[in-house]
């Protein structure tokens, strides 16, 4: 079996109708959803966007010991294992963060294809003078990371000069080279619908007429009604979700030529996310707090930040199955192994090249892979009904290396409902964690709470009715379970340190 894997960054579960009502179309999507299973309860675990993919590519909950960060040199990947195995490797990807700044997420491929220009990509030095297309005031990092992608984008001329559109049209053609019959498996990196946004007018046209105000592509993070009017927030989500279409109908694109390349039969593809975005929601934009300074804090890990959407598309399949267990992002790691037919209870070695020096001298060293190492776990047996479930509790979270509560947001979500947000030790908590070997981000002026909080998900999906109180020996079990999870994935324990306690006000 082929397998192609899908990333579309910032596409929130609720895009799509397989999820419930929405006012997002997404019409192929809702196709590959009535022939796929559908996962319902996919939830992040590693946050943001580069720690997601190092969840993926090392079957591992990266947070626990990583932060935003190079992928590291001694890491076993998931392309690396199938490489070794002879199951030909391909990237087609667009997101910036992967591969500029030697981050090296590239690393393993048989071969990738960087689709320049998206973000923060250093790509286009001209034109030097920009115009911003709203008040920098409203916007994320006008200095310099807005006009650093409108140059990048100043010679486009239709839609199919857009990232995603370019991202697809190159992942159809490598798919045209494997025509051989080699095994494959294609990783595709889209950053759309992260912002900024800017999809074609006919795609934004299905869900605004008549905004005259600004264009604020690219929002300022933080408490909206700070800086945004209504109606500016309202065109906010327009040009999110015209983009979030846009993305739809590449995919259909991808679909349509797996088929016209009788893929259909052998291939797998699988379509998910990483993280969401707030739309007002908790009166809230994005996905953290900007500030003047950089500092970033991110917001409490909310329902609509950390649901994902998971289609699994098997070769030939023509109906759907809604899954109910609650799955990971590392998880995907052992099911493609599996779905490529290596099983992922078996050790798989090999050599790979390592550049000893600037001047590009390079040795062999050996890798082994050991399968008892990583966290994920295959969904193949949950999907062929021989298990229904994997875990009783998920935990998605910002990194835990310098528990702070400004960095180490988390949410704890168990099998039945209940959710506690839990963010680390307090200031005062912090002295004894503080003695460690450990650098600690100084905790900057806060603007999110770091009060724990509990929500029962069922009664209040929208994490509205604190029940903390009342409720604080449920909140210190759930804890309490928190903390033998962090355990049992071998966190370690200068990082394990700051989550031991869970501090509940009188």
């Amino acid at each position: 079996m082929n397998v192609i894997l899908v990333i579309s960054d910032t596409f929130r579960r609720d895009n799509l109708s397989c999820y419930g009502p929405t006012k997002v179309k997404t019409p192929n999507l809702d196709k590959m959803a009535s022939e796929s299973y559908v996962f319902d309860n996919a939830y992040m675990g590693s946050f943001p966007t580069l720690p997601n993919r190092m969840d993926i590519m090392s079957g591992r909950f990266s947070f626990i010991e990583h932060q935003w960060s190079p992928l590291p040199a001694g890491m076993i990947t998931l392309q690396q294992i199938l490489s070794a195995s002879g199951i030909v490797t391909q990237a087609v990807v667009d997101n910036p963060h992967l591969v500029e700044s030697g981050f090296n997420y590239e690393r393993g491929f048989d071969g990738w294809e960087w689709i320049r220009g998206q973000e923060s990509d250093h790509w286009q030095a001209m034109p030097i003078d920009i115009q911003l297309p709203a008040n920098p005031d409203k916007l994320n990092r006008a200095d310099w990371l807005l006009p650093n992608y409108l140059r990048n984008t100043s010679w486009w001329k239709s839609e199919e000069d857009r990232f995603a559109p370019r991202t697809i049209k190159e992942a159809c053609r490598r798919l045209e080279q494997m025509e051989n019959g080699e095994n494959f498996f294609m990783y595709i990196d889209l950053f759309d619908p992260h912002e900024p946004w800017d999809a074609p007018q006919e795609y934004l046209d299905m869900y605004e007429t008549n905004y005259t105000g600004e264009n604020v592509m690219y929002p300022y993070s933080g408490y909206w009604k700070e800086y945004l009017t209504e109606e500016e927030l309202n065109h906010i989500r327009a040009l999110y979700m015209a983009e979030a279409s846009m993305v739809d109908h590449w995919v259909g694109v991808l679909r349509d030529k797996m088929e016209k390349l009788g893929l259909e039969e052998d291939t797998a593809l699988i379509f998910t996310s990483d993280h969401g975005y707030l739309f007002g929601e908790h009166d809230r934009i994005g996905k953290g707090f900007s500030s003047k300074d950089d500092h970033y804090e991110s917001f409490r890990m909310f329902s609509e930040l950390r649901r994902l959407p998971l289609l699994i598309h098997l070769p030939g399949q023509k109906s759907n199955k809604h899954i109910s267990a609650m799955v990971q992002p590392p998880d995907l790691m052992p099911t493609i192994l599996e779905m490529c037919g290596l099983v992922t209870t078996e050790s798989v070695g090999g050599k790979a090249n390592v550049q000893a020096l600037q001047c590009g001298v390079f040795y062999s060293e050996k890798w082994q892979f050991d399968p008892n190492f990583i966290h994920g776990k295959s969904l193949i047996p949950i999907i062929r009904g021989e298990t229904e479930k994997l875990r009783d509790i998920t935990v998605s979270s910002q990194t835990i290396i310098h528990h702070t509560e400004v960095l180490a947001k988390c949410a704890i979500v168990t099998e039945d409902g209940w959710c506690l947000h839990y963010s680390g030790a307090y200031e005062e908590e912090l002295k004894e964690p503080a003695k460690l070997d450990v650098t600690l981000i100084e905790a900057k002026p806060r603007y999110e709470q770091i009060e724990p909080a509990l929500f029962y998900l069922p009664d209040d999906p929208k994490e509205e009715n604190n029940l903390i109180k009342g409720n604080e020996k449920l909140a210190e079990e759930i804890h309490r379970r928190y903390v033998e999870w962090l355990e049992e994935v071998g966190t370690p324990e200068e990082h394990l340190a700051g989550r031991r306690r869970l501090v509940l006000k009188k």
